[in-house]
């Protein structure tokens, strides 16, 4: 792996576990398939992992003042196997994966339920993966 690729498969595993490392695998792969799918379609998203991942106010756990913005996982962190391998399906698959989001770019967690995030009733429900509601 080149280092432009490898660094761009380490923001994704980080931001993964930022995201979802309490929740079970198919939620990791939800959050990991979020972010190809809008890779696979740029707008005002961006046309790169990591212009997915850092564009401001997309991923909260890369928000300044955001708790999760300044952790990082240790290597005996029991979530950080799903978390690689969530981001290795999506990063390295060539359309043989099958989307558990159907198609989604947005999610939240359903602590959010009755108050959800503005852009979610312009958006169709895709499906639930744990704890995250899945939006394209």
């Amino acid at each position: 792996m080149n280092p432009q690729d490898a660094y761009q498969f380490a923001l994704l595993v980080l931001c993964i576990w930022r995201e979802a490392r309490g929740e079970i695998l198919d939620a990791k792969r939800g959050v990991a398939w979020s972010i190809r799918n809008r890779v696979q379609r740029p707008g005002w998203w961006g046309a790169s992992w990591d212009g997915v991942i850092l564009k401001a106010k997309q991923y909260s756990s890369f928000n300044p003042g955001d708790p999760n913005a300044t952790k990082i996982p240790y290597l005996n962190d029991p979530s950080l196997p799903d978390c690689f391998a969530a981001a290795e399906e999506v990063f390295n698959s060539a359309g043989s994966a099958v989307d558990p989001t159907l198609g989604a770019t947005s999610y939240f967690d359903k602590s959010m339920d009755a108050n959800p995030p503005p852009w979610a009733a312009m958006m169709m429900h895709t499906t639930t993966l744990g704890g995250l509601r899945f939006y394209k």
